[in-house]
């Protein structure tokens, strides 16, 4: 069997930007590989009902990190008046003593936000034609797409 490459991996550099954007030297590199890991970790534990596109991370000044979140849902990370992200960076200033700039941006719709959709309707036991006619709603889709489900929906055994 051939070895398989990930799109990305070819694309990175020249068609998509890099999720990680810093220089350093040796003796802090793994350590801002690490900080990095462990910010992306808590972020997906704490709201992971936020839906995560991407999260980019860059570190242009010193002791400064800048973080750009793309969710499907930022309401839950922003919380009532930014209560939450207030919160978030109170606590990563504590941990990584380094002031942290918080960005928020609504993502625009993405094969992998809307197999979240299509996933957590039919948990909800919701009826799958159903489900197409919320999507075109929720993500207010204009263009022709093709969406391919497979299984026992609704429980029936054809």
């Amino acid at each position: 069997m051939g070895q398989k490459v990930h799109p990305l991996g070819f694309r990175l550099g020249i068609t998509q930007p890099h999720l990680s954007q810093w220089y350093a030297s040796k003796k802090y590199y793994s350590k801002y590989v690490l900080e990095d890991n462990f910010l992306r970790t808590i972020l997906q534990k704490k709201y992971s009902r936020a839906g995560f596109e991407k999260i980019q991370i860059s570190r242009k000044i010193e002791n400064h990190i800048e973080i750009v979140i793309h969710a499907q849902k930022p309401d839950i990370l922003i919380g009532k008046k930014g209560e939450n992200l207030e919160l978030f960076q109170k606590e990563i200033k504590q941990l990584l003593s380094k002031k942290v700039i918080l960005y928020v941006l609504r993502s625009k719709t993405s094969a992998s936000s809307i197999a979240d959709f299509i996933v957590q309707n039919l948990e909800k036991r919701v009826p799958y034609k159903l489900i197409f006619v919320l999507l075109k709603k929720h993500f207010k889709i204009d263009f022709g797409m093709k969406i391919q489900i497979s299984g026992r929906l609704n429980g029936s055994r054809n």
